[in-house]
This record gives C-alpha cells, structure tokens and sequence, in this order.
C-alpha cells in the first residue's frame, strides 16, 4: 500500500500549479494573446535574481490586461532538483 501512496503523491505534487495569483488591470485580456516569462529567485525564494519581468513592456504597453503568477510543474521539478537553491515562478501577461 505505501509503495503506491508515495508515487501518487509526488505525481500530484508536480502535476498541480500551486495557488495561482491573478490581478487584472483596467478591462482585463481583451486581444488574446498570452506572454510568459520566468521570476528567478535563489535559496526559496530568499534572494531575488536579475530583474522582475515588466507587464506594460510584457503587454506591449495595452491598457487592459491580466498578469498570473503561478508556480508550473516545472517549476517546481526545477526546484526539487537543484533542493531548493534556484525557485522559479511563472509569469503569464494575457492582453
């Protein structure tokens, strides 16, 4: 039994995208088009590498879009393997 239960755990850890942060400014997403990129921290989330990924250059400078920070499958496949040294988190700009 055990030897079935800590496969299916780990299966539903990477599969899931963990609490998902929307914040939607002005209209919200109103062409369709959606643009990702990646905030890279070190040390869980300790220390924050190179710069945030900017949503107006993102959304190409529209008025009306929808930013979603989630932490993806890879991600935190990504964070398993380098133990918690490199955490990524997604960043998808819809406009």
């Amino acid at each position: 039994m055990k030897k079935r239960v800590v496969p299916f755990a780990l299966l539903l850890m990477l599969s899931s995208s963990c609490h998902p942060t929307h914040f939607v400014v002005g209209k919200g997403p109103q062409q369709n088009q959606v643009v990702k990129a990646r905030n890279k921290f070190l040390f869980l989330g300790l220390k924050h590498v190179g710069t945030a990924p900017d949503p107006n250059v993102m959304s190409k400078n529209a008025s009306d879009y929808k930013i979603t920070v989630k932490l993806t499958p890879g991600d935190v496949a990504l964070n398993v393997m380098t133990l918690g040294i490199y955490s990524p988190l997604t960043v998808l700009v819809e406009y």
